[in-house]
């Protein structure tokens, strides 16, 4: 080692500069090749791997958008559907129906005089349940009672109407001047449900 540093004093000053830079490039290169080198391509590599995570992200992200977009379709669609069958159930419900209809004829005052539930008559896509009611009230208290009934989710369709006076002697305290005339309903509160083997459907 001292042999080598006597003849590198007795170098020139050209030659002392070349073998500084050439010491300094061996230095340069063992320190790419066992430090920079391996660096960089840990940080090509990490970089490739960040590139191919944000893909993942994206697509990932995408799924989550087409999910949520088909969950919330799907949710409408039950909601649709929840609305359509309280509108149209699948079973005919009778008991729950005519609860109903009694209720709003209780609040519109009316007194129910005879109900009779028709037979029911298949259509297309749904079935028609036919009920026949009388009932007897003031023309207003009858008017309330139409109009609550077509307020129900059920659809309902009052049809065949005949209003006649009623000629029942009024119980005691009903009749004064100011008390209207009370008159009898006949009609067909007509409900439906849904026909779930519609003709020429091709059901067993």
């Amino acid at each position: 080692m001292d042999e080598l540093l006597r003849k590198l004093l007795k170098l020139g000053p050209a030659k002392k500069i070349g073998v500084t830079a050439a010491a300094i490039l061996l230095c340069a290169l063992v320190d790419y090749q066992f430090f920079y080198g391996d660096s960089a391509l840990a940080i090509a590599s990490a970089r490739g791997h960040q590139a191919e995570l944000a893909d993942e992200l994206n697509s990932y992200q995408k799924r989550r958008g087409e999910y949520l977009g088909y969950r919330d379709e799907l949710k409408q669609l039950l909601d649709e559907q929840r609305d359509l069958l309280r509108a149209l159930p699948k079973r005919a419900e009778i008991p729950t129906f005519l609860a109903n209809v009694q209720e709003q004829a209780e609040l519109a005052g009316l007194d129910v005089l005879s109900v009779d539930i028709g037979q029911e008559t298949p259509l297309d896509l749904y079935i028609k349940i036919p009920v026949k009611m009388e009932v007897r009230g003031t023309y207003h208290q009858i008017s309330r009672f139409f109009r609550n009934v077509g307020e129900l989710s059920r659809i309902v369709n009052i049809e065949n109407l005949s209003l006649a006076p009623d000629h029942d002697k009024p119980a005691a305290g009903e009749l004064s001047e100011t008390t209207p005339p009370k008159l009898r309903a006949k009609f067909v509160a007509a409900t439906f449900r849904f026909n779930e083997k519609p003709a020429g459907g091709g059901g067993t």
